[in-house]
């Protein structure tokens, strides 16, 4: 009946995988990490590769609580936290150089770097943490910390070993999967336990359109295609938190199969939709919630008039630096923006033009109405009061010297939160809220996070709940045969 076989197996290798994996062989297991790509990383090795310390386990505690809209049970926040904790510490002990990127706070709370920080419980919240590294400062330097340690251990892994079935037991729960080794299909037996770590959907559109109701275009991992909700789903797994993302703007190229994330090198440019007005607050929205305004539906015509909107900047901006930030993501590994955005515009990525009205035309906007908006826009500036989004005023940059520059701009994810539902033990919980026995989950499939992302929470979640489903699969009794 099984081809192989062992302790526990651990789907998908990327920073919650490998944290997961660490841990179980650590406790004694004998591990398997089966990845559908051939190499490992997922997101982590693409992301900024922060993580968040906590000054009150309390307090933080509130703040997630609050953020997560009550969608989060309580004992999963505080047990989060707990173990969290320890994260400094055991990648210390993984060989990692910890350094934090914050500035100490000179008093507590006001100076404190945090996200929604008006929201209770924010004082509870501490500074960022990242591995030092020798290259760009990220999840590359976590990932290779991750990568060493598992090279170095016990642990098999298999690339190019999509799973595609879980196989339960009705007595004794989950009891292996089927997986593509080399070419071949093969029963794997898990004598403890299964642990699902394979990431979320932002690279699947009926997803997207199901259960985040709009397109959006991925910037990390590419294998992340929804596998785990969907082997999780077909046994009877409950879902959680599946409107849940962190997101922001960027741009999407054919020539690439990823997002470009977007990133404004000084404050003079706006976002105006396709009728060429504006519709934000352009730099006062929080990252990872940049996506947010794009949800807008016109209901008279049911046209989603802000996707794709388009960003709109002058010479001196673009003079200022890139527009774009290829240091991180997927598009790392093709393609680095230029430092003045001139080969960009030469690919046509970035249109251009002498005046604003021969810029819509470009795009396809009423000239009349983006004259305007950058009018009256420049106007307030003038102003220092921006009387229709509450731009801070030190943000009220007007838009002068030309040429004029414009990119399509869309909403694009870091990664989505939703997956199957766990609780405080990583455990995979079915619609009745019972655990399924021996199957696990950890990372951003099935995250904690809900809508209001803070950052530096995923890539934390990832290290301590990784680490919760390790130890606990580890102890699972073993299964009889």
């Amino acid at each position: 009946m099984w081809q192989r076989e062992t302790d526990v197996i651990v789907v998908g290798y990327g920073g919650a995988g490998a944290a997961a994996a660490l841990t179980a062989a650590q406790a004694g297991a004998q591990v398997l990490i089966l990845e559908k790509n051939p190499e490992g990383g997922g997101n982590t090795k693409y992301s900024g590769g922060t993580l968040r310390t906590y000054r009150d386990a309390t307090k933080a505690a509130d703040y997630i609580e609050a953020l997560c809209d009550g969608a989060t049970e309580r004992d999963v926040i505080e047990t989060f936290i707990r173990e969290a904790e320890h994260n400094t510490q055991w990648l210390t002990g993984l060989g990692g150089e910890v350094i934090h990127i914050d500035t100490p706070p000179a008093s507590f709370p006001s100076s404190i770097v945090v996200a929604f920080p008006g929201t209770r419980g924010a004082d509870g919240i501490g500074t960022r943490t990242r591995i030092k590294g020798t290259g760009h400062a990220g999840g590359i330097d976590l990932w290779g910390v991750l990568e060493r340690n598992v090279a170095k251990s016990r642990i098999d892994v298999q690339y190019s070993a999509p799973v595609t079935e879980l196989l339960p037991d009705k007595s004794d729960g989950v009891v292996g999967v089927v997986a593509a080794v080399d070419g071949e299909e093969l029963r794997i037996r898990a004598r403890r336990a299964v642990i699902l770590t394979c990431g979320g959907f932002e690279y699947d559109t009926a997803m997207h359109l199901n259960f985040l109701g709009q397109r959006y275009f991925g910037l990390c991992n590419p294998g992340n295609t929804g596998d785990g909700i969907r082997l999780a789903g077909e046994i009877g797994a409950d879902l959680w938190h599946m409107n849940g993302v962190a997101g922001t703007l960027g741009y999407k190229f054919p020539e690439f199969p990823c997002g470009i994330r977007q990133s404004m090198p000084s404050a003079g440019y706006v976002y105006v939709d396709q009728t060429g007005r504006r519709f934000m607050d352009e730099t006062g929205t929080d990252a990872h919630l940049m996506w947010s305004p794009t949800s807008y539906i016109d209901t008279r015509t049911l046209r989603r008039t802000r996707i794709p909107c388009y960003v709109i900047f002058d010479e001196d901006t673009r003079m200022r630096g890139p527009v774009a930030a290829t240091g991180h993501g997927k598009i790392s590994d093709f393609y680095q923006w230029s430092a003045d955005n001139s080969v960009e515009i030469k690919k046509g990525w970035i249109q251009a033009a002498q005046t604003v009205a021969d810029l819509a035309a470009r795009i396809d906007v009423r000239p009349d109405y983006l004259q305007a908006s950058i009018a009256h826009y420049n106007l307030q500036c003038v102003g220092g009061y921006d009387a229709d989004f509450g731009r801070a005023p030190g943000m009220l940059v007007p838009l002068g010297r030309p040429p004029y520059y414009a990119i399509e701009t869309w909403p694009c994810l870091f990664n989505t939160q939703g997956g199957p539902k766990r609780n405080a033990r990583a455990q995979v919980l079915d619609y009745r809220g019972s655990p399924i026995k021996r199957l696990y989950s950890a990372g951003e499939l099935g995250s904690l996070w809900h809508r209001n992302y803070p950052g530096a929470g995923n890539v934390t979640e990832a290290m301590a709940v990784g680490r919760i489903a390790g130890r606990n699969a580890a102890g699972e009794p073993v299964v009889r045969a």
